[in-house]
C-alpha cells in the first residue's frame, strides 16, 4: 500500500470516528415538566442552558455567572412547523455562543441539528449589504427532549465583537439530519436582527509563558494561556506536533502523545454527553485547589500550523492556575 493510500485511509477513518462520537453525545432523553426559566440580563432564558445536558462547562458556568445578552426573539418556520426561540449572545476575541431552542407540534424534531461542524448547516453574518459565512469553534451542544419535541442548542463559531454596538443580523441557513441512513437536510432560512450590545461582550486575556516540558520522549512548549469566562485555553508546540507533507504535497497532521492523553479521560454519557472519565488519567487543570475540566465539545479547535489546543473550564483564579498531565507533570500557569 503506497503512502498517499495509507495517509487517506487514516484521514477517512479519524472523520468517521469524530462524526460516531459526535453523533452519540447527542442523545436525546426526556425531561419532566415544563421548562424552567433563569435570569440574564434581566431577562428570563431556559434554565436548561445551565443544566449538565448542555457538555459545555465553560458555558453553563458563564450564563451561571448572569453574562450574556439577551435576545428574546422569536421566529416562525411556517413550512416546517418550527417555531424557534433566539435566547442570548455572547462573544470574546475568539468565538461566539449563540443560545436557542426550536419546537414543533407536527414535525419530529428528534433528529434534527444545527450541525455547522461537520452537517449541511452554516451561519451567516449579516452587516449593512455585506454576508460572510462563519466557521465553527468546536461542536457547539445540543440536547433534545422528546417529551417536548424541543431542541436546546448552544450554536459555537466565530467571533462577532467587532461589531459592538452595530445592528447585525445573523442567518441560520438549512437543517442537518442525523440518522441511521446517514446525513440529510431540510432546506430552510432562520434569520436574526439585533443591535449587539456591550453586555454580550466577554473579554480574553492572554498570558505568554514558554514553558517547556517532556511527556513520553517528547518535548513540548506551552506558548501561551488565554483566560475568558467562556473557557481556558492553553495553547502549545511539541516535537510531535508540526505539520506534514507527504509525496504528493498533501499536508496532515497525526495526533500527538500529548492529545491522546487529553482524550483519555474523555467519555461519553447517554444523557449528558460528552464528560469526564474521573476513573482515567488525563490533562486538567487545576486552580485555587480544585480541578478544572477539559471542554471536550471543542476538541476539534485547531490553532497555527505546528500548535495544539487543549480548552478547559473557566478557573477561578488566574494567577493560582497548574497544568497537570497523566498526575506526573505539574507545570505552573504564570510568567
Amino acid at each position: 500500500m503506497s503512502k498517499n493510500i495509507f495517509i487517506t485511509l487514516l484521514l477517512m477513518l479519524s472523520i468517521l470516528s469524530a462524526c460516531s462520537s459526535k453523533s452519540q453525545s447527542f442523545i436525546s432523553e426526556s425531561v419532566n415538566g415544563q421548562a424552567e426559566l433563569m435570569t440574564v440580563k434581566g431577562e428570563k432564558v431556559d434554565k436548561i442552558f445551565s443544566s449538565k445536558h448542555i457538555d459545555d462547562t465553560g458555558l453553563r458556568t458563564a450564563i451561571n455567572l448572569g453574562y450574556g445578552q439577551a435576545i428574546d426573539q422569536t421566529f416562525y418556520d411556517e413550512k416546517h412547523d418550527i417555531t424557534v426561540h433566539f435566547e442570548s449572545v455572547m462573544t470574546d476575541d475568539k468565538e461566539t455562543k449563540l443560545l436557542l431552542t426550536y419546537q414543533s407540534e407536527k414535525t419530529n424534531l428528534k433528529n434534527y441539528y444545527l450541525d455547522i461542524f461537520e452537517g449541511v448547516t452554516s451561519i451567516n453574518l449579516i452587516v449593512g449589504n455585506e454576508q460572510k459565512k462563519l466557521d465553527n469553534v468546536g461542536w457547539g451542544s445540543r440536547y433534545y427532549n422528546s417529551k417536548e419535541n424541543k431542541v436546546v442548542e448552544a450554536l459555537s463559531f466565530k467571533t462577532i465583537k467587532e461589531y459592538e454596538s452595530q445592528d447585525i443580523g445573523l442567518e441560520i441557513e438549512n437543517l442537518t439530519i442525523w440518522n441511521d441512513s446517514g446525513r440529510g437536510n431540510v432546506q430552510t432560512t432562520w434569520p436574526l436582527e439585533f443591535k449587539l450590545d456591550q453586555s454580550a461582550i466577554l473579554k480574553r486575556e492572554s498570558v505568554e509563558i514558554n514553558k517547556e516540558f517532556n511527556f513520553e520522549n517528547e518535548t513540548y512548549k506551552i506558548k501561551r494561556v488565554e483566560f475568558s469566562p467562556l473557557e481556558t485555553r492553553v495553547v502549545v508546540i511539541g516535537s510531535d506536533s508540526k505539520l506534514l507533507t507527504d509525496e504528493s504535497g498533501m499536508q496532515y497532521k497525526v495526533r500527538n502523545k500529548l492529545k491522546h492523553q487529553f482524550l483519555n479521560a474523555r467519555k461519553i454519557d447517554k444523557k449528558y454527553g460528552y464528560t469526564v472519565d474521573d476513573k482515567k488519567s488525563g490533562v486538567f487543570l487545576k486552580s485555587a485547589g480544585e480541578k478544572v475540566d477539559p471542554i471536550f465539545s471543542k476538541g476539534e479547535v485547531v490553532g497555527a500550523d505546528d500548535e495544539y489546543i487543549m480548552i478547559f473550564a473557566p478557573v477561578k483564579d488566574r494567577h493560582d492556575c497548574i497544568l497537570e498531565v497523566s498526575d506526573v507533570i505539574k507545570i505552573q500557569l504564570t510568567k
